[in-house]
């Protein structure tokens, strides 16, 4: 699975590269300890190997050259590209010296935040040179910690002001209770949630209750206001000046829109999970449509993170700083995730797809939310208008399976439904079948089509009877409503109808071309899938990159604006009950399937 993935991002990376391809002579150089280099600035979703084929160098030149790439890439970061020629004459452009080193060793309980000012380096010089302690400082790990270095004022010009250290931020001590979280500890105190597992390491792991956790206090920022007030107003004053002179229109900068996946890949897993194959093609298809859209001018930066199954993960990858100023989330998979992701997206005012899951109770209070799988009340409304018009004339006959769940929405369904037709005096029959007691015969009626609802949504439920239910459509003209998650588990039934919010018909010319460019880069033939998850994906990204790009990240009154493009499976319609309120897809489809 690791290697199927790591090719998935791998192409992923390529496709963003293609369009950027250039001369290196076009970039600036420097010498640095008479070596020669480019310097590079990383584009979005650009890997060491598509930045190794661009310069013909091996990614192991680029990391031996930036040590600090072993953590990852990010967009606009500087790095230095060996040019593998030897400098001509002596260059007049400054050069860098490497710094020297003291080697120290981690002492109990000490942190990042501690060392740093004992040796009066920043943090990220620290790590920048000690990555492998970015997860974490451990007791007795020995730390390469730089020495500052000493300027030659005949190579460096242009010298910057030094900037001095905060003075020691004042704590207060916290005992962890009950039920607690970093989330609540850090909204009591008013504090980021980086700053606490700064102060305690390991907190982000696991909190103890009853342990005790260093607060740092905030420290009156009354003076610092004043001070951008002040420069607010040179600014304003500098601006009324230049009005007076003839000026050219402004041109407007391309944002960069920033999206984070949060999907179960589940990297780490022995074992290879079925259903994980299912979020890959859903981020294959991603994939595809922000590739297109950047063949459109638009620009992106992709945070892909695997979230696993457990809630610990998530919590994990929510502490990650750079979430806060995403576009878009798209995630995460499981309903027992959603909660922290939402309380996550309501308190940074982040937009978030729920793609999968229909369960997501946050939704009535959270205007950051857009849950795409169809509620209970659109299938049921759809439900109603067949019994009143496709199905008027027929004989409706609910099956109650013994001892359902209360909580099995397809229980819910059924107990609505009959008490609406009940107040409509519209007439149906129930059968209560047992695994020991099967007979739908006497209840069924010979001259008119009996259409048959299940008490469950869960095919484990009705799988037992439907040979019977077959068998017996021989005899009876018998339509079975199905769930759509049914259709690819049934190997023989009688005819079918089902509702899902994937469009029955594709549009032929569209799917084709799809399927031609997702061959192309990841060598698939998902065509006999039903519904489609490379094609949910590349519908949904496309979507929201269309709304983002044309109405920015406050696109609620534009939502379901006519100038969006169609999709291809997919084409919801998001609405809301209220200001206040997440939006929730309401577009369903009706979907018809002969006997098999």
């Amino acid at each position: 699975m690791k290697k199927q993935l790591f090719s998935i991002i791998l192409i992923g990376l390529l496709l963003f590269s293609l369009g950027v391809l250039g001369q290196n002579d076009n970039y600036p150089l420097t010498t640095i300890n008479g070596i020669e280099y480019y310097q590079y600035t990383v584009q979005p979703s650009e890997g060491l190997l598509a930045i190794g084929r661009k310069f013909k160098i091996s990614a192991d030149l680029i990391t031996k050259a930036n040590p600090e790439v072993k953590d990852g890439l990010k967009s606009g970061q500087l790095i230095l590209i060996p040019t593998q020629k030897k400098p001509g004459k002596k260059s007049i452009k400054p050069t860098v010296t490497s710094p020297e080193f003291i080697q120290y060793t981690v002492g109990k309980k000490q942190t990042l935040f501690s060392i740093s000012r004992k040796f009066n380096v920043s943090e990220e010089d620290i790590v920048k040179y000690n990555p492998d302690i970015k997860n974490g400082l451990k007791d007795g790990t020995v730390l390469q910690i730089p020495k500052p270095i000493k300027e030659n004022k005949k190579t460096v010009e242009n010298k910057s002001p030094e900037i001095k250290s905060n003075p020691t931020p004042k704590t207060v001590t916290h005992k962890v209770q009950p039920n607690e979280t970093l989330f609540s500890i850090s909204r009591k105190y008013k504090v980021e949630i980086p700053e606490i597992i700064k102060l305690n390491p390991g907190s982000d792991i696991k909190l103890v209750v009853g342990s005790d956790l260093i607060i740092p206090q905030k420290i009156s920022s009354k003076s610092k206001i004043q001070k951008k007030d002040s420069v607010l107003l040179e600014s304003k004053s500098l601006n009324n000046k230049l009005v007076e002179k003839p000026t050219l229109p402004k041109i407007s900068e391309k944002k960069t829109i920033k999206i984070a996946f949060l999907l179960p890949f589940m990297l780490d897993q022995p074992k290879s999970d079925p259903s994980v194959e299912r979020f890959i093609n859903y981020y294959e298809g991603s994939l595809l449509a922000i590739k297109e859209a950047e063949k459109k001018g638009i620009s992106f930066e992709i945070y892909t993170y695997d979230t696993e199954k457990s809630e610990e993960r998530v919590t994990e990858i929510l502490n990650t700083p750079d979430l806060k100023s995403m576009d878009l989330i798209i995630g995460p998979a499981y309903s027992n995730q959603v909660p922290f992701v939402g309380n996550f997206a309501k308190e940074f005012k982040v937009n978030t797809l729920i793609p999968f899951t229909s369960k997501v109770p946050e939704l009535e209070t959270n205007p950051y939310l857009f849950q795409f799988n169809p509620g209970q009340d659109s299938e049921l409304i759809l439900i109603s208008d067949l019994i009143v018009g496709k199905f008027k004339n027929s004989h409706v006959v609910f099956v109650e399976i013994k001892d359902i769940s209360p909580l099995d929405e397809g229980r819910i369904r059924v107990e609505a439904l009959q008490k609406k037709m009940t107040k409509e005096h519209r007439a149906f029959s129930t059968l209560e079948i047992t695994s020991d007691n099967v007979d739908f015969k006497n209840t069924l009626k010979k001259g008119e089509k009996n259409l048959i609802i299940f008490n469950t949504d869960k095919f484990s439920n009705v799988s037992p009877y439907l040979n019977s239910l077959t068998t017996v459509s021989t005899a009876f003209d018998v339509v079975l409503f199905e769930q759509y998650s049914w259709r690819n588990q049934i190997d023989k039934s009688p005819q079918s109808i089902f509702i899902s919010p994937f469009i029955t018909k594709l549009n032929s010319s569209s799917l084709n071309d799809f399927n031609l460019q997702f061959d192309q880069y990841f060598g698939k033939d998902l065509t006999g899938e039903t519904p489609r998850y490379d094609l949910l994906g590349y519908d949904l990204t496309n979507y929201f990159i269309g709304l983002i790009h044309r109405y920015g990240t406050k696109f609620g009154n534009k939502i379901n604006s006519n100038s969006l493009d169609k999709g291809i499976q997919s084409d919801p319609l998001f609405e809301r009950d209220s200001n206040e309120s997440g939006f929730i897809n309401q577009r369903v489809y009706l979907g018809e399937d002969k006997a098999q």
